[in-house]
């Protein structure tokens, strides 16, 4: 098998690196195909786009710095992203904290401000003055009378699921709501707080999980 395999698909073109190849010889093709690429007539007036899939290998930042630089060294020759089949820790880490859940059981009071990475299960109380914050989704099983933050910092794709009536404030995201302003909260345990289309909190049941989030209703396989 050729060291580096140039093929293209409808999002441009793709550069598919043979992982027992070393990166001499990758290079050497590299030099070859972006050439002929280049100085391809049809091709030459538009700007394209390669996308590097390097399989079994975990390219390292320099190897990744000296394609682009080679890339850029036509101009009509745009490298995009960088795939492969291997996991990183860190990327291994990030997977394991978004299909997990924290549960807390805690008193968190005046003053008091608890941060969670990810979601949480929360079985504790939180007094007026007191705050959660979640960098993914809230389930609230306990009493909160204090702040609610889910979606920390500004990602309004995440939920708070549980009763909320009593809560101080609400915050999904950058978006949040003054309870006792509000005239929409539902005094229930099956509420769902959530940004909708128009980028505006709103008040549902999980009965209607599939309208409300499609994608975090599909990820947990339905109810």
């Amino acid at each position: 098998m050729q060291s580096a395999v140039l093929k293209g698909n409808k999002n441009g073109y793709e550069i598919v690196i043979n992982d027992k190849a070393s990166m001499t010889e990758v290079f050497q093709k590299l030099t070859i195909l972006f050439g002929e690429l280049s100085h391809n007539k049809a091709l030459k007036s538009a700007k394209l786009l390669i996308n590097v899939n390097s399989g079994l290998r975990l390219l390292s930042e320099e190897d990744k710095n000296k394609i682009r630089k080679l890339a850029n060294s036509y101009k009509n020759l745009l490298i995009g992203k960088f795939v492969s089949k291997i996991v990183t820790l860190e990327e291994a880490h990030k997977m394991v904290k978004e299909h997990s859940i924290e549960t807390l059981d805690t008193v968190i009071r005046n003053g008091q401000d608890v941060f969670v990475d990810g979601d949480v299960l929360f079985l504790g109380k939180i007094h007026n003055g007191g705050k959660l914050v979640a960098t993914g989704n809230i389930y609230l099983m306990g009493e909160s009378k204090g702040i609610l933050q889910a979606g920390f910092p500004n990602n309004e794709d995440k939920l708070i699921f549980g009763n909320v009536y009593f809560s101080q404030q609400v915050r999904v995201g950058e978006q949040f709501e003054v309870i006792a302003d509000s005239q929409k909260v539902l005094n229930i345990s099956n509420s769902v707080v959530y940004v909708n289309d128009l980028h505006v909190l709103s008040y549902g049941k999980v009965d209607n999980l599939k309208q409300i989030n499609p994608k975090f209703f599909n990820r947990i396989g339905g109810i």
